[in-house]
């Protein structure tokens, strides 16, 4: 059973930040004197996973993600989070060739589109090349009955807010529980690592994700190891 995995076999867990170059992480987690271009490995050291926030797409060539692979092992995954990329998606993909075993999935996060969605329907088809896809939408933005059709044909759930009532997802390749408010008790933690679990049960991956100008490292370290224990426990029962 891997990690984060629930006992009857369904929804696996995986835990990450968004973002690994956060300044606020020099000397509180990070060692003053290490080099901007040895985070990622440190990092990874630690975690499994991250969320490639889309400010950073920009300044990333082929030769960066390159080094994304052999700064990190095999089984690290990347969840990339991208906005609206219509007109780019084939430089996009051919760029991220070096990281293909490793893509966890795509997190859709458009800056602006239409409630019924459709300005996002070439990004929804051509982000499921990559790999399982999550939609998170602009603020204040809810989709129309149409939008939410072209979001189930796509196999796509609305991601759960840590702060709305628990999730009711069904079933999906990727589910999504994000969250900027990590001030949370480990008690506090369990309960939303249960909820993950309990509710993700029939899709294939659920990634909780802490974001934020800069994920709180003890948060990131308990759910992780909350999550690597409950299913540990639920099996022994």
């Amino acid at each position: 059973m891997t990690a984060g995995q629930t006992a009857g076999g369904g929804g696996h867990l995986v835990v990450a930040a968004r973002g690994w170059l956060h300044p606020a992480w020099r000397g509180r987690y990070y060692p003053e004197d290490l080099p901007e271009d040895w985070r990622l490995a440190y990092f990874s050291n630690e975690f499994r996973a991250v969320v490639v926030p889309r400010e950073l797409w920009p300044a990333v060539d082929a030769a960066e993600i390159e080094r994304w692979v052999e700064d990190t092992h095999e089984e690290f995954q990347f969840f990339l989070e991208v906005a609206d990329l219509r007109c780019g998606w084939a430089d996009f993909a051919a760029r991220l060739a070096p990281l293909a075993r490793q893509i966890g999935g795509v997190l859709l996060r458009p800056l602006r589109v239409d409630a019924d969605l459709a300005q996002l329907e070439l990004s929804l088809q051509r982000a499921r090349q990559l790999g399982p896809v999550a939609v998170i939408l602009p603020p204040g933005l809810l989709p129309s009955e149409t939008g939410r059709r072209r979001l189930a044909d796509h196999g796509i759930e609305p991601p759960w807010p840590l702060d709305a009532e628990r999730p009711s997802w069904a079933p999906c390749p990727l589910a999504l529980a994000h969250t900027a408010e990590t001030r949370r008790t480990p008690r506090e933690w369990r309960e939303v690592v249960e909820n993950c679990l309990s509710f993700g049960v029939d899709s294939d991956t659920v990634l909780l994700m802490l974001e934020g100008e800069a994920p709180d490292i003890e948060a990131l370290r308990v759910t992780m190891m909350i999550a690597d224990m409950l299913p540990a426990a639920e099996a022994l029962r």
